[in-house]
């Protein structure tokens, strides 16, 4: 049981929840994450059944992702409190350091000039047992502490601002706007669903405007890859394809509309066009037409759907193309090539976390400086010489080293 404890409580199963954490990382950047079943039975058409048993559409909110991130906060407190118990006052150090006897022997003169040196370096001085003790960086003993403080405080509020986000799913037409409770202003300029070999690669392209004006400028959106501004990030989450049909009557007044089902255009409210749908494609078979009502990607041979409403009645159920036209009443309809358009998905992250979260960070960056470049250092100096303690006294030893070899040159000339 004592072997158990010491292993929870070390840095070895800490790296290691550290590695699984990155390995399911990894998985969440290559896989599509919250997006709709069809979509990974589509892109993954061997393989859907096992990312949805392994819950890899959704890692970040996996049962094992969240234990894994638990064990490491526990990891994390444990080393923790081990490291700042062992972190003594600064006088029980000098008292240990003060029963230390001289290891590197030298004549009285010598170590005048070593005490001179040491105190042009700064380092303090306290005087015990007749052993002086000079002692500089004693901050530095906290660096490891800070550290782990650091990366459990970063764990646990990167994991609030994973959590806690409110969460908005929208549509949005390209060259249009959405906007937010607050004023901010969600403009899509443009969206793709494939690249240009025809790969599928949906892609957006949008720019975030802030209440106080702030803008993130043109920036592309894709799966796995958001784009943030102030306290939104904004991911490539689902698309779309709607029809599209430019209206004109007889005067030359013209206007384009986007297409839902049932949606009805009229002047005069008993003559017009009754949208049912745009299909992706469509087969022939023994001269008989028969649509495709689903697809991946864009839509090949769109086939538009419509009924025809004259004085108020139902008359017959019609197909056009894009770029077909046709008139009904004192309105002329042409069908354009439909459009495609993202669904985008807005995390709204609380202020207070995204703030704590880079205080965090900078304990953990304070730690790692403190640890590698402030590591104290202490010399203890007797009547017969001197001992350098610390974890890394090499580059103390070394300028009391040229002390003493300068005054064995002094004494030899």
């Amino acid at each position: 049981m004592e072997k158990l404890w010491k292993f929870l409580k070390s840095m070895t199963f800490g790296v290691i929840l550290l590695g699984l954490i990155c390995a399911i990382s990894v998985a969440g950047s290559l896989i599509p994450q919250n997006a709709d079943p069809m979509t990974y039975v589509r892109a993954y058409p061997n393989h859907y059944g096992l990312i949805f048993s392994l819950q890899l559409d959704h890692v970040f909110t996996s049962w094992y992702f969240i234990a894994v991130t638990v064990l490491l906060c526990l990891n994390l407190t444990f080393c923790s409190i081990v490291r700042f118990r062992r972190i003594v006052s600064e006088e029980e150090e000098v008292a240990k350091a003060a029963r230390v006897r001289s290891v590197e022997k030298t004549d009285p003169e010598t170590l005048v000039e070593i005490r001179n040196r040491l105190r042009r370096l700064h380092c303090q001085e306290e005087t015990k047992d007749g052993m002086t003790v000079f002692h500089k960086n004693s901050f530095g003993r906290y660096g490891t502490f800070l550290t782990h403080l650091g990366i459990l405080l970063t764990v646990i509020f990167w994991a609030l601002a994973m959590y806690l986000p409110k969460i908005i799913d929208r549509t949005c037409m390209p060259k249009d706007s959405l906007f937010l409770d607050d004023g901010t202003e969600i403009h899509v300029d443009e969206f793709s669903i494939a690249d240009s070999s025809g790969r599928l690669d949906y892609k957006s392209v949008i720019n975030i405007i802030l209440p106080d004006g702030k803008e993130s400028g043109l920036r592309e959106v894709s799966v796995n890859h958001p784009v943030s501004m102030g306290r939104y990030k904004v991911y490539q989450q689902t698309y779309g394809t709607r029809g599209a049909i430019l209206v004109r009557d007889g005067q030359g007044h013209e206007d384009m509309f986007y297409m839902d089902t049932n949606d009805f255009l009229s002047k005069d409210g008993e003559n017009g066009l009754l949208y049912d749908n745009v299909y992706p494609d469509f087969k022939e078979e023994n001269g008989e037409m028969s649509l495709v009502t689903s697809t991946s990607g864009s839509y090949e041979n769109p086939v538009y759907v419509f009924t025809t409403i004259e004085d108020g009645r139902q008359k017959e159920v019609m197909l056009a193309f894009p770029h077909d036209k046709t008139e009904i009443g004192e309105l002329e309809f042409e069908f354009l090539d439909p459009v495609e358009y993202p669904g985008l998905r807005i995390k709204e992250s609380p202020k207070l976390v995204n703030t704590l979260l880079l205080i965090s960070f900078l304990i953990m960056t304070a730690g790692l400086y403190i640890t590698f470049f402030l590591q104290p250092v202490m010399v203890c100096v007797d009547g017969e010489g001197y001992t350098v303690l610390g974890v890394r006294p090499d580059s103390m030893r070394y300028e009391l080293k040229q002390v003493v070899n300068r005054n064995k040159e002094k004494k030899n000339a």
